[in-house]
């Protein structure tokens, strides 16, 4: 086998195992439970999910996708420390942390170790706020990237984007 034979085998294989990662099941980005839910809690609005009782302060990548954002940047006033990752047509937030192990434009895999939760910015006790959006708008992780969690039925990508339109008031195109 030529050099360039072995060459393009090793690409084709890191390729798939890229598209494997982000294929792969989700996992419960932290070793706790939903402490305050999506939606309104009380009297506000919140646009993620609260995960608490911590039994690790280790924060795992629900998905595999591309980091788009670290620390405190412009727009996400009050979330403290944060991480965003870009999967597909979604972005997931991780916020309040303490720390992050991950730079803007690094790839990351399911359950990959990203960051520490804390309590950075509106915060009122050490947990990790979890928070999916699609095309901008906040819609429930539980009915899109962490709904294997509520569901025994697998559901398409195209169910998931579909239900995210639903819910943020558009028609699916």
């Amino acid at each position: 086998m030529g050099v360039a034979a072995v060459i393009v085998a090793l690409v084709l294989h890191a390729q798939a195992q890229r598209v494997a990662a982000l294929a792969a099941r989700p996992v419960w980005p932290a070793e706790g439970t939903i402490t305050a839910p999506f939606g309104v809690d009380g009297t506000r609005w919140h646009p993620g999910i609260d995960i608490g009782e911590l039994r690790t302060l280790t924060v795992r990548a629900a998905q595999g996708g591309v980091v788009d954002e670290v620390g405190e940047p412009t727009g996400f006033e009050g979330y403290g420390n944060i991480v965003e990752i870009k999967v597909g047509k979604f972005d997931e937030l991780y916020a309040r942390l303490a720390a992050w192990n991950v730079k803007i434009g690094e790839k990351v895999r399911t359950g990959e170790d990203i960051a520490t939760a804390g309590c950075t910015g509106f915060c009122t006790g050490t947990h990790l706020h979890f928070e999916v959006r699609y095309d901008g708008q906040a819609v429930s992780p539980l009915l899109t990237v962490l709904r294997p969690f509520v569901s025994s039925t697998p559901v398409p990508v195209d169910t998931a984007l579909r239900d995210a339109e639903r819910e943020i008031g558009r028609a699916h195109v």
